[in-house]
């Protein structure tokens, strides 16, 4: 089955009804539409631009389901290989920050998504995502929507790679046990509660360091800085921004594999091993090895083959 078709077939099948205008949203309308001329009457629906139209009802839907929160659980897809998995993912990620309407690609997005859990090769911190605002103003009930959806995804991943999780707190103790079913409505429940993100890795899941780096949304403090401290730039104590030791690194490996194109195929594995040296506090060859597999979606290289990866690695990068 192709992309296309799947995203036909769910998109003839996602039908959802929209509640009628309210004053509040002709107020809204009004707002975005006035110039120097005060308007005094309100436009009727017919009159309505189809690109506002599309806003409010997508801004209605993000309501009722924060309101009602239910996450879109399917397994139509059946069983794909983890690189077309990857490959539409990355489409339909696109597609969301080219437009900013994730409600019209979400159940596609979750569907890819859950798939993916259930090979257990690329963790959901090293996939695709649609972007959350780091301010929180820039924030939408959309973006809201993403976060729980991500929380379900984390979840959802715990369970299908058998991961140990000892969550103390009495409401959501099992939510994730392999050995039991698994706990649709606890996970939505657990994703709509209002809790911090890192509450719900460090206190209530009790996740370890190396389950956490594999969440896109169950962070602790530590490990989310730790994810932050790959980025672009820093600033140092004279206030200059400068690159970040993980992209001081890319960048060398970058230069070596166009220097010496038949290594270029190289590049991926040996940037993966790079961040999982970066994200990893006190890192050992065998968890190396294990979260670089989980960053590239494939399985993990053996001891002895990760041992060499990582000699040639730091043989690479030397003197950055």
């Amino acid at each position: 089955m192709t992309h296309a078709a799947i995203d036909r077939t769910l998109s003839a099948g996602v039908g959802r009804e929209y509640v009628p205008y309210t004053q509040e949203d002709y107020d809204f309308i009004e707002e975005i539409t006035t110039d120097d001329t005060l308007i005094t009457n309100k436009p009727s629906s017919a009159l309505i631009p189809q690109k506002i139209r599309q806003l409010l009802a997508d801004s209605h839907e993000a309501t009722l389901l924060n309101e009602q929160y239910c996450f879109p659980w399917s397994s139509s897809l059946g069983r794909q290989e983890q690189i077309v998995l990857a490959v539409w993912l990355d489409e339909i990620v696109a597609k969301i920050e080219a437009s900013k309407r994730y409600i019209r690609h979400r159940d596609i997005y979750c569907l890819l998504s859950l798939a993916m859990n259930t090979l257990g090769l690329q963790a959901p911190a090293f996939r695709p995502q649609p972007m959350i605002p780091w301010r929180s103003e820039e924030r939408t009930l959309e973006h809201m929507l993403i976060q729980r959806d991500r929380i379900v995804i984390d979840c959802h991943w715990l369970y299908c790679t058998k991961s140990k999780v000892y969550a103390t707190e009495g409401s959501w103790r099992g939510i994730v046990n392999p050995k039991l079913s698994l706990q649709t409505d606890r996970i939505e429940e657990f994703a709509a509660t209002k809790l911090r993100n890192d509450s719900r890795a460090d206190e209530i899941l009790e996740l370890k360091p190396f389950q956490q780096l594999q969440m896109a949304a169950m962070r602790g403090a530590k490990v989310q800085k730790a994810f932050k401290d790959l980025g672009a730039a820093v600033t140092d104590a004279t206030g200059r921004r400068t690159p970040t030791h993980f992209r001081k690194v890319t960048s060398k490996l970058q230069e070596w594999s166009d220097t010496q194109p038949r290594f270029a195929k190289l590049y991926r594995k040996y940037r993966a091993y790079a961040m999982a040296l970066e994200l990893i506090e006190m890192p050992t060859t065998r968890q190396v090895a294990q979260l670089a597999g989980l960053i590239l979606g494939e399985p993990p290289l053996a001891a002895s083959t990760a041992t060499q990866t990582l000699l040639k690695l730091k043989a690479i990068i030397k003197g950055v």
